[in-house]
């Protein structure tokens, strides 16, 4: 075993989700764990597993976790009875189960194994989860970084010293990743980074930002910050959320970001607006495919005097291929969703940042990189 002081997970990808691969539970067998994917997700606290014995489960690839063949699973009990969580996410998915104890295995900068004890997970019995939909699917469960104390990252302790980051890479680019989520001292900073205050609201896992406006290329829109603020709810302001796979823009904004798009994109030739397949509300076909090229920057402006999210054009776009008897067609998508209650920055567009959770600090920490090149 190795110091746990640079303890981190590879992350990998599945459809639109970012996941990392740990190793849970004692075993007579070698390793003395099984491995599994959680799908990483900064917008809620909980920890959990899909465990075998699941009255109603998801599909997954390998089995559900064994919990009565592990010599360190150890339910946590109140008066001798087993206790039990229930936990909904907003796109509605929820999973149901026993809350217990449990040996993880996450990698190291060394390349050891980092052993972490007695950590506080849910092992899930009832799961409606869409990942089930997926072919092949091997998300077994869900890592929760978020604000709570039960979030694996509090639950690290001093290891982690409350500081989480990662690189996301672009999905589309078609290589592997070998980007990792990384935890404490293993996080670097760089001299051109920038930050913003992260937020907490009414005690909820979510991590919230302070978004100002937006601009496409270096051009603001005329969009009152009043439209992003804070109210007294849950349901207003912007998170950044690692679990969502496309920001969500509350709609007097996305319709201002939408119309100036298709002001910008008038000007082009052999552009047609088209419906795309992906749910996403702003398309153009191209008569000839181009990739990201000819695609403006789109910056988030966040709360602080050096705090611009800016988004290449392969971070605010999704561009897609389409074969076609004749000749190859390409068409290109806003890579957002209009919503009505609270904004969120979503994993695609935090893609080829830097981004570092200082949760002691109170501060979102990012900066651009490649996140292709084993950051």
């Amino acid at each position: 075993m190795t110091s746990s002081s640079t303890i981190r997970a590879h992350i990998d990808v599945q459809d639109f989700y970012y996941i990392v691969k740990i190793g849970i539970g004692t075993f007579k067998s070698k390793p003395p764990y099984k491995e599994y994917y959680l799908e990483m997700d900064t917008g809620s606290g909980l920890v959990w597993i899909q465990c075998d014995g699941c009255t109603k489960c998801f599909k997954q690839t390998p089995k559900p976790f064994p919990k009565g063949n592990s010599s360190s699973f150890h339910p946590i009990l109140d008066e001798n009875k087993p206790l039990f969580y229930v936990c909904e996410y907003q796109d509605g998915d929820s999973t149901h189960g026993m809350q217990a104890r449990e040996t993880f295995y996450l990698g190291s900068k060394t390349g050891g194994l980092a052993k972490m004890e007695n950590i506080q997970f849910g092992c899930g019995l009832y799961n409606v989860m869409k990942y089930g939909a997926y072919k092949n699917n091997k998300i077994a469960g869900i890592m929760g970084l978020g604000w709570d104390d039960i979030s694996f990252v509090k639950q690290l302790g001093p290891k982690a010293k409350g500081k989480f980051s990662y690189c996301l890479p672009v999905l589309s680019s078609g290589k592997t990743s070998s980007t990792y989520l990384r935890f404490g001292d293993d996080i670097v900073h760089n001299k051109n980074s920038k930050s913003t205050p992260l937020y907490r609201r009414n005690k909820k896992s979510p991590y919230y930002v302070e978004l100002q406006g937006i601009s496409i290329n270096k051009t603001r829109l005329n969009i009152s910050p009043e439209v992003f603020a804070f109210k007294n709810d849950d349901r207003s302001g912007c998170m950044i959320d690692s679990g969502s796979p496309y920001s969500r823009i509350i709609t007097p904004a996305f319709d201002k970001l939408k119309l100036e798009l298709e002001k910008y994109f008038s000007r082009f030739k052999g552009l047609k607006k088209i419906n795309g397949n992906l749910g996403l509300e702003l398309c153009y076909q191209r008569s000839k495919p181009e990739g990201f090229n000819n695609l403006p920057d789109i910056t988030f402006h966040l709360q602080g005097s050096q705090a611009d999210f800016v988004l290449k054009a392969e971070a605010a776009f999704e561009v897609v291929g389409r074969f076609l008897p004749i000749r190859l067609r390409e068409y290109f998508c806003l890579a957002m969703i209009r919503e009505n209650e609270v904004s969120i920055i979503g994993a695609h567009q935090q893609t080829n940042h830097r981004i570092i959770h200082d949760t002691k600090n109170k501060q979102l920490v990012f900066y651009p990189e490649d996140c292709s090149k084993n950051p």
